[in-house]
């Protein structure tokens, strides 16, 4: 009889665990440094200590690195997070900022916030003038979930500073928890365990006359301050305790309908119940450490991972082995636009290059295939072709430039009332003629929408000056270069002697683990 009470209550309260052990690690960490305690050397236009005394804010500064991180925990509910984000953006000024996101939720969120359905069509007549002219004004509390994220894009967006995508895509967790499923390492207790004991490694450390800081976030104090971030953690609750009380009054019900019975069968039901208790438990805890490893661990060094490089990325643009470049571009476009050689941007071929952009450099006499489908650079094609070109392999073939791109950042955007594309762009100076060597005109298979396959041919390399008037943007959405070369047109690299600040915005449950992993030599 009490087999279903057991089997109920314990596997529904599994969710419970990982934010209980959580909020029990931030109670435990007392011998870390306190808030109040930590100090800097690094002469700044506002006060870190003001900044890093809040609860919901991590710190890391390593100066061996020349690197500052600043680690803020959210709630994606409505709640307070979105105007802290947007005050710590603010106050800090980072060089970048690294989003828990991938790209179609980003993409996701902001078509939200701008107003815009799955097709790219407005939900109202049109959007709020008052949003146009300064998103900021909303800063994203329009929305019941990732308000916080949407404050961070807005921001950015304003004060001209790179966003960076931090997380994987969530097919991706799907697959790896699958992957997990039947891995016995997977269910290892240590980590969760370990996360129970105050981590001695981010006390303050000396080195020489520099000082390495890390400041962690106090979950408990960030409920106590504003309840309302507790909202996922109730949600997330509320199925598991509604289950469990309808497992006890169950329970209650067969009780008073078998007391007979249990006077004849009390010692082995008895028996039985300590068994299955005992089982139950054992396995919600094996299951809690599965979820603990999969969904929070594996993913904090994911986001970690992505942090370091951003650091990177940011470290070359300052040195100017990187070009960044953003604009707006359209996407809402009709098929007729899309069609071959409709309303393509014409350029001049002897002083301008368009830019397409890869993630591995182009090799000179190596060829790769393209799959084109995006309207952008079906017309850059159509331009670079002259509507009329179809294979070679003369040198006087079509060319375009190739170029690395070390990071790409799209959300959504209103252009002139049309769904459209903020970009925001990070890639090598130095890239490589792509001569176009065959093209096939296709159809996608669902939509019947327009794709081109190009086969490319590697060439000569070429370089980008690092003037801001060296790129520019046609109105169909693609970069041309303006100023570049066949000889090598790169400066000397400067000085690594600068810092190099980062906000990270990740959600509460991630943002010790991640403040642990770049607190790491």
């Amino acid at each position: 009889m009490m087999r279903r009470r057991i089997i109920s209550i314990f596997p529904a309260l599994l969710l419970l665990l990982p934010y209980l052990l959580l909020c029990l690690q931030n109670a435990t960490s007392m011998s870390l440094p306190s808030k109040t305690q930590i100090s800097t050397t690094q002469t700044t236009t506002h006060n870190i200590n003001d900044i890093i005394n809040s609860p919901h804010i991590g710190y890391i500064k390593d100066p061996s690195n020349k690197r500052e991180v600043f680690v803020i925990g959210t709630s994606h509910f409505r709640c307070s997070s979105a105007a802290e984000v947007t005050s710590l953006i603010t106050q800090v000024r980072p060089d970048g900022v690294v989003l828990e996101l991938d790209p179609e939720r980003v993409l996701r969120l902001t078509k939200q916030y701008y107003g815009f359905d799955a097709d790219g069509d407005t939900a109202q007549a049109q959007i709020d003038a008052s949003v146009q002219t300064n998103p900021s004004n909303s800063g994203g509390e329009e929305l019941l979930y990732g308000s916080d994220f949407v404050a961070a894009v807005t921001t950015c967006q304003e004060m001209d500073i790179p966003l960076f995508l931090g997380d994987e895509y969530a097919q991706e967790t799907k697959q790896r928890l699958m992957q997990q499923l039947f891995r016995v390492e997977a269910y290892s207790p240590i980590p969760l365990v370990t996360s129970l004991v105050p981590d001695m490694t981010t006390t303050t450390k000396t080195r020489a006359t520099d000082i390495s800081t890390t400041s962690r976030i106090s979950l408990i104090d960030t409920f106590r301050t504003d309840p309302n971030k507790l909202t996922p953690l109730a949600v997330s609750s509320s199925p598991p305790l509604v289950i469990a009380a309808l497992a006890l009054l169950l329970q209650n019900n067969e009780a008073a309908a078998s007391i007979a019975y249990s006077s004849s069968s009390g010692a082995l039901d008895a028996v039985m119940n300590v068994l299955e208790t005992s089982l139950s438990i054992v396995l919600s805890f094996f299951v809690s450490c599965f979820l603990f490893n999969t969904v929070i661990v594996e993913r904090d060094e994911i986001l970690a991972d992505s942090t370091i490089r951003a650091w990177n990325v940011l470290r070359s643009l300052k040195n100017g082995t990187f070009i960044r470049k953003r604009w707006e571009f359209c996407v809402n476009t009709s098929k007729n636009e899309n069609e071959k050689g409709a309303g393509a941007s014409s350029f001049d071929a002897t002083t301008e290059l368009p830019l397409f952009t890869l993630k591995r450099p182009l090799i000179k006499g190596k060829r790769r295939n393209l799959n084109l489908f995006e309207p952008r650079w079906l017309k850059m094609i159509d331009s670079v072709t002259n509507e009329g070109y179809t294979s070679s392999s003369s040198a006087s073939s079509p060319q375009f430039g190739c170029v690395r791109c070390t990071n790409k950042f799209y959300s959504a955007a209103s252009v002139d009332g049309l769904e459209g594309r903020y970009a925001d762009i990070i890639f090598e100076r130095k890239g490589a003629l792509a001569s176009i060597v065959e093209l096939k005109e296709g159809k996608r298979p669902t939509s019947g929408d327009r794709k081109i396959g190009v086969t490319i041919e590697g060439g000569d390399e070429f370089t980008i000056d690092d003037e801001s008037t060296s790129i520019s943007v046609t109105k169909d959405g693609y970069m041309i270069a303006n100023k570049w070369d066949s000889n090598d047109l790169s400066k000397p690299i400067q000085s690594d002697d600068k810092w190099v600040k980062v906000v990270v915005v990740v959600g509460l449950l991630h943002g010790n683990g991640v403040v642990k992993l770049l607190s790491k030599d």
